[in-house]
C-alpha cells in the first residue's frame, strides 16, 4: 500500500496532522502550467484527485500539457471548461510561483520532502518511518 493514504487515514483524517503541498517547478513552464491545473481543481474540491491524477497522465502532460490536464480531469471528476477558464486566467500563478521561490530559499531542489516537526525527510519513505516520526513530534507538541 502506498504510504501517502496511510498517513491521511491515521493522522491526517483525525486532525492530528495536516499535508501542506507546495509546488516545485523542476520541468519549467509545463510544472507550473500543471500546477496550475491542480490548483484550479482545488476551486472544485478536487485538488488532491487532480494532484494524483496529473501524476498519473505525466507522460502525455509534459508532451502535451493540455491533453494531460484534459485525461486527468476526466480521471479526477473536474469540470474541463471550469478549469480552462481558471487556468487562463492566471489565477495561481503568484502563489505557485511563491511556493518555488520558497523550495529553492529552503534548499529543496528535488521531491518528495517532507517536513515533520523539526525533522527532513527526502525522499519516498516507508510508513514505518513516519510513524516513528509523526508519533514522536506529536508526543513532544
Amino acid at each position: 500500500m502506498e504510504t501517502e493514504p496511510q498517513i491521511i487515514s491515521q493522522y491526517v483524517a483525525s486532525g492530528k496532522v495536516r499535508i501542506v503541498y507546495r509546488h516545485l517547478l523542476q520541468l519549467g513552464e509545463g510544472s507550473e502550467q500543471l500546477a496550475e491545473y491542480a490548483e484550479c481543481a482545488a476551486d472544485q474540491g478536487k485538488f488532491w484527485e487532480m494532484r494524483r491524477a496529473l501524476y498519473a497522465a505525466q507522460a502525455t502532460a509534459y508532451g502535451n500539457t493540455r491533453a494531460g490536464a484534459a485525461e486527468a480531469a476526466a480521471q479526477a471528476g473536474v469540470d474541463l471548461g471550469a478549469l480552462d477558464t481558471c487556468v487562463e486566467s492566471h489565477t495561481y500563478q503568484g502563489a505557485i510561483r511563491a511556493d518555488y521561490e520558497s523550495a529553492i530559499k529552503a534548499g529543496v531542489r528535488s521531491r518528495p520532502v517532507f517536513v515533520i516537526g523539526d525533522r527532513t525527510l527526502v525522499g519516498a519513505q516507508r510508513i514505518d518511518t513516519f510513524r516513528q516520526i509523526i508519533d514522536a513530534a506529536l508526543a513532544g507538541a
